[in-house]
């Protein structure tokens, strides 16, 4: 019996929280980005060349990634990483062709950097984008 009531009442209380999360049927904003054959970080549709999120901010990155004249030997030819939110899932390692990253913003507010983490052509070093996070 207690079993019963133990699991009735969790059943009972966490109703409205689901009921909450289900109700959110908020998708994720889709920005596209180019990981170019020339070494470089491209935002496909924007003037401006800074990836620009909201604090928390749920985002798929749809990645169109070409060959740079560089490859690693698990076939990547770039990676896109955020060294100091690696735990935080910013660490990606991309193959030729289109593919979705699903990340979200940090929930601190500030100026991060995008890196190249695999070694895709003579203009590696430079392959960088910033990301700034606003409240």
């Amino acid at each position: 019996m207690r079993r019963f009531l133990f699991a009735f009442s969790i059943a009972v209380l966490g109703l409205p929280q689901a009921a909450n999360r289900v109700s959110t049927n908020e998708k994720p904003k889709v920005i596209e980005l180019v990981a170019d054959q020339d070494d470089r970080f491209k935002l496909l549709g924007q003037d401006h060349q800074d990836l620009v999120l909201k604090a928390g901010e749920d985002v798929i990155l749809r990645v169109n990634a070409r060959f740079g004249g560089m490859r690693s030997l698990d076939g990547s030819v770039h990676g896109l990483v955020v060294r100091n939110l690696r735990n935080q899932g910013w660490n990606f390692r991309l193959k030729e062709g289109m593919q979705d990253l699903h990340v979200t913003a940090p929930a601190t507010p500030g100026v991060y950097r995008i890196e190249c983490s695999v070694v895709c052509g003579p203009g590696h070093q430079d392959m960088q984008m910033k990301m700034v996070v606003e409240p």
